[in-house]
């Protein structure tokens, strides 16, 4: 996205340019976060994420305090077009003196107009500060919006984890209260010590431990999409919705032009090549022009009146404000290389840690999760007969919930992720965003 002007006068071209396209990326961002319930929704009542991002976005108050800094802007670009008020002055001479000039028979008065005339190109310059800020505050609001849609998607997916986890956690307690129950058969009928048995009843209550932990996490965590969305705690949510996203590539290929961030910066970096034409502009000295009609009370009789006044540049050239705003340009413009390198060392990192999450879920599910339910039934089986030991198929077990656990928490990173992503690269809910 580029701001720059290369000529004073086609500022307020390029600023005019710049905004609409910055109101296109909000608009853009707007409707995806605003879309209706998708199909899933209406099939099974489950909340999707488009829904709670809808929600989120119509609920939150800091999306309606971006909009009033919005309205602000606005403000501030139409008084920067208005120009210096004229004013009406009346002026009396010549009276309550001696003589001839006693009373009012003598007297002068004129009624003057005076206008001040800015020169330099002050007011275009003032405009174009005034319509960069505009751009700033429309893309502050648009990324207010991104910040808050983000937090949701997080808040999402770990509403989703915490239920997964609490199904593990829960067939976690199934396969101990199975397990227990063919230990304490054994321990009855003398075929394990007693050990074996106090072992059991150790992993089952443990298992119960884990899994009402497991059951507070997830209480928490709805609690927290809830308070995100102005939502119910006992809503249902999509199960299959944290699974690895159905897309061609997983590949963001976050273009800088269209990162907020970037655009951020960039504003600021036009806003303040602006405000050095404008403190320039202001060094000049704007003369003030009156003209008016004198009455003479002793004649009745009138004329006209004119005058220039230009003040002298000798003690105030504004030169301490020009070096401070070419001190500030060189450092939006530090700022916006600043602004790239760090965008650019975030999407490597994200993307790399998009692989890795999608590739340990993979994994998880190609080799270890079938061996490690496997291993279990074996184990089950065998000390069924006599083969193995309680330890054996406890391992097993345990072997199993951690696999499973590490698979919750794989997706959820993959997720994360990806909600990383969205908001760097201003995409809502998986769909691209097209500013």
């Amino acid at each position: 996205m580029n701001f720059r002007s290369e000529r004073a006068n086609a500022a307020p071209h390029a600023d005019r340019r710049a905004c609409r396209k910055s109101r296109r990326m909000a608009s853009a961002v707007v409707v995806a976060a605003l879309g209706l319930a998708t199909a899933a929704h209406a099939q099974t009542g489950a909340l999707t994420l488009d829904e709670a991002l809808a929600r989120a976005a119509a609920a939150d108050p800091r999306l309606r305090a971006a909009g009033a800094g919005v309205d602000a802007a606005t403000g501030g670009v139409r008084q920067a077009r208005s120009r210096p008020n004229p004013e009406l002055g009346i002026e009396v001479e010549n009276f309550g003196g001696e003589g001839a000039l006693r009373g009012l028979d003598g007297a002068e008065t004129t009624f003057r107009i005076t206008q001040p005339i800015e020169r330099g190109g002050s007011r275009r310059a003032r405009m174009a500060v005034a319509a960069h800020a505009f751009n700033s505050a429309t893309l502050d609001a648009l990324i207010a919006r991104l910040d808050l849609l983000e937090e949701v998607q997080r808040a999402y997916y770990d509403a989703l984890a915490t239920e997964a986890l609490v199904k593990v956690a829960a067939e976690r307690v199934e396969t101990a209260q199975t397990l227990h129950a063919s230990v304490m058969r054994r321990v009855t009928a003398a075929r394990d010590p007693l050990m074996a048995g106090a072992r059991a009843e150790a992993g089952l209550a443990e298992a119960h431990i884990a899994h009402e932990a497991a059951a507070r996490d997830a209480e928490l965590a709805r609690a927290l999409l809830a308070s995100l969305i102005g939502g119910d705690e006992g809503m249902v949510l999509a199960d299959s919705a944290l699974e690895l996203t159905e897309r061609s590539s997983h590949a963001h290929a976050v273009e800088l032009a269209q990162s907020p961030d970037l655009a951020r910066a960039d504003a600021e970096r036009a806003r303040a090549e602006a405000a050095v034409r404008l403190e320039r502009a202001l060094g000049f000295q704007d003369p003030v022009l009156n003209i008016g009609v004198r009455r003479f009370e002793q004649n009745g009789e009138t004329g006209l009146v004119a005058g220039l006044a230009v003040p002298f540049g000798i003690f105030d050239r504004n030169r301490g404000a020009i070096e401070r705003a070419r001190a500030e340009q060189r450092r939006a413009a530090y700022n916006v290389d600043a602004a790239r390198q760090r965008i650019e060392r975030e999407v490597f990192a994200l993307e790399r840690r998009l692989q890795s999450a999608a590739s340990t879920v993979a994994a998880l599910d190609r080799a270890v999760l079938p061996q490690a339910e496997r291993a279990l039934a074996l184990a089950r089986a065998g000390y069924d007969h006599g083969a193995f030991s309680y330890l054996d198929v406890f391992e097993a077990q345990r072997a199993l919930t951690g696999a499973r656990e590490a698979r919750v928490y794989a997706l959820r990173t993959y997720h994360h992720t990806e909600a990383a992503l969205d908001r760097l690269s201003a995409r809502v809910a998986g769909e691209e965003t097209n500013p």
